[in-house]
């Protein structure tokens, strides 16, 4: 049963939840240039949204039920476009790419979910260029005191539902040690969303 709803039920939940946040894509992805590293790219619902001026987009992900998911997408790119991109089984945690060989990282509702941010965070500062750009669009532990108190007590039941997703991460903090520049990040409050997970940490990050 676990198998089951891991292979069809989630990966077909996160991309109907996915593609109501296509406007704030619309806002987020012209960040991204050169050569690009995608970190969880789930159902690859974010395709269809970067420029084509990319050099190269390498889209990682570790669950092969979201991956044949993204493959689909890629798929129904123009030709020009998806051969440009490269999609990847593999774990944030030991990314298998040179040192200073990106010039960009996106992380788009992911952090929450990976076991060990503050280790992919080191892999993605070493993996980006010197300047480089990590834009960022994550769901955070909500500033409001009474919200926090409930993504405390509901965490142990949401995790397991949305497959490692964790209500109460102060990413914010993980990227400030990973040794990223954080002056370009904000943290708001997204009106389209629930307020479990309605803290938005957004913008990007650099590496000195």
């Amino acid at each position: 049963m676990i198998n089951l709803y891991r292979k069809h039920i989630f990966p077909y939940l996160l991309d109907k939840v996915s593609r109501k946040l296509n406007t704030d894509r619309q806002r987020i992805l012209p960040f991204l240039t050169g050569d690009v590293l995608e970190l969880g790219v789930g159902t690859g619902v974010n395709f269809s949204f970067y420029s084509p001026n990319i050099n190269s987009l390498i889209a990682v992900e570790p669950d092969a039920a979201l991956l044949q998911r993204a493959a689909k997408q890629k798929a129904v790119l123009e030709v020009v476009q998806a051969d440009k991109f490269y999609l990847v089984q593999g774990d944030g945690h030991e990314l298998p790419l040179a040192s200073n060989s990106l010039d960009t990282v996106l992380c788009c509702l992911v952090l929450c979910s990976i076991p060990d941010p503050l280790r992919a965070l080191s892999e993605i500062y070493r993996v980006l260029k010197p300047g480089g750009h990590l834009v960022l669009f994550e769901h955070v532990k909500s500033e409001h005191r009474v919200t926090h108190a409930f993504q405390q007590v509901l965490n142990p039941v949401w995790r397991p539902l949305a497959c490692g997703c964790c209500l109460q991460r102060d990413t914010l903090q993980l990227i400030k040690q990973a040794g990223f520049l954080t002056d370009d990040l904000l943290i708001y409050r997204h009106n389209d969303l629930p307020a479990l997970v309605g803290t938005m940490l957004e913008g990007v990050a650099t590496k000195p």
